[in-house]
């Protein structure tokens, strides 16, 4: 009997942080009451306040449980990065189709992208914002070292600054997805963005 409360007690939490995940991506969590994300997930405005405190604690539920896009970059293996300026670039490719097939495929992510936008970022929440910024530095580093060790191979064009380099394919990344998000299933996310980092990168890369 312990259990089967335990898991109807998970249940509802996790119906609540949908609840919640859908009407501060349509709102911003600032704007969001408890009373109505009780109302939405269906359950009492007393079992919200069960679970978490206020809309802050919410959103700080959302934060841990929610993969980002950049989340799922990872550094290149010394192995590719030793490779060959075709490979290398394709390796490139890769890493940054990453984050936009994960952010297509996932229905959590893109209503967590939508929540860290313009409605919640300055509106006081800290830790958002905190968390916003170290996704996001840790995939422009991974290119940063990624065409760095390509600039060391004498890979990239004359006149090619690695970090200009990185930069520019940390922007398209971005651009992508934030132009998706505006109108998801518009374009396939991950086949075009392949298919425009080919293109850019092939510019950057000599051969």
């Amino acid at each position: 009997m312990a259990r089967r409360t335990q898991e109807q007690a998970q249940a509802t939490r996790q119906r609540i942080l949908e609840s919640a995940a859908q009407l501060f991506a349509e709102r911003g969590w600032a704007h969001s009451a408890m009373q109505e994300v009780a109302h939405r997930a269906g359950v009492t405005r007393g079992a919200v306040y069960w679970h978490f405190r206020d809309q802050s604690d919410l959103l700080e539920a959302l934060l841990d449980e929610t993969q980002l896009p950049w989340q799922v970059v990872r550094p290149l293996p010394s192995a590719v990065q030793a490779g060959s300026p075709l490979a290398l670039r394709q390796a490139l490719v890769r890493l940054g189709t990453a984050p936009l097939a994960w952010l297509e495929a996932s229905v959590p992510a893109q209503r967590l992208l939508c929540i860290l936008g313009p409605w919640s970022v300055g509106q006081g929440h800290e830790r958002l914002v905190e968390v916003q910024q170290a996704h996001r530095q840790a995939g422009l580093l991974c290119f940063q070292n990624a065409l760095a060790q390509a600039a060391a191979q004498g890979a990239l064009r004359p006149g090619i600054e690695p970090a200009v380099a990185a930069l520019g394919v940390f922007a398209l990344v971005e651009g992508l997805m934030q132009q998706w998000l505006r109108q998801p299933g518009a374009f396939g996310l991950a086949t075009v963005g392949a298919s425009v980092l080919q293109t850019h990168l092939a510019g950057v890369f000599v051969g």
